[in-house]
């Protein structure tokens, strides 16, 4: 769990400067990031469970997107709460961050209707898999301790 905690820190942290330092990136970095990081690992997702969830924040992001591009007010914001919030509840998405991605069109203001989907599929993707990339190195760390503590250092062809 530390290395994965290790490996979504920084992953979060490198999606923080590109969207700070690299222009047009701005919308790769948004805090439910770090919501979705701790869900995953304290879940222990699958890298299916991370995909859907990817697929699931695209949905209520564009839906977002949509809402936000034909009226950016209050009351617009409020239908898209009720939105994801219905969506969450009929289709039983046990994933509480994926409605905060609803409200990221209404801060970070898009020229393009596709922008913000896309981007939060790339984020969303790039730390899952990251934390895959972590999974994998955490367990060939402890085949390798389990090697070195059993005595066994390979195959040989003896």
């Amino acid at each position: 769990m530390k290395l994965k905690a290790l490996a979504a820190c920084s992953y979060i942290g490198f999606a923080y400067f590109l969207s700070a330092h690299v222009p047009g990136f701005h919308p790769l970095f948004f805090p439910t990031l770090g919501a979705f990081a701790y869900l995953f690992i304290t879940r222990a997702a699958t890298l299916r469970e991370m995909g859907l969830a990817a697929c699931r924040a695209v949905v209520v992001s564009f839906a977002g997107s949509v809402l936000s591009q034909l009226h950016p007010s209050t009351v617009f914001f409020v239908v898209n709460a009720l939105f994801a919030f219905w969506l969450i509840h009929w289709r039983k998405w046990n994933m509480p961050p994926i409605m905060a991605v609803s409200f990221i069109p209404f801060f970070v203001h898009a020229s393009d209707l596709w922008r913000l989907p896309v981007f939060t599929a790339a984020a969303i993707s790039g730390l899952a898999l990251t934390l895959a990339l972590a999974a994998v190195v955490g367990r060939m760390c402890a085949l390798q301790t389990f090697q070195e503590a059993s005595g066994v250092h390979g195959t040989s062809a003896d």
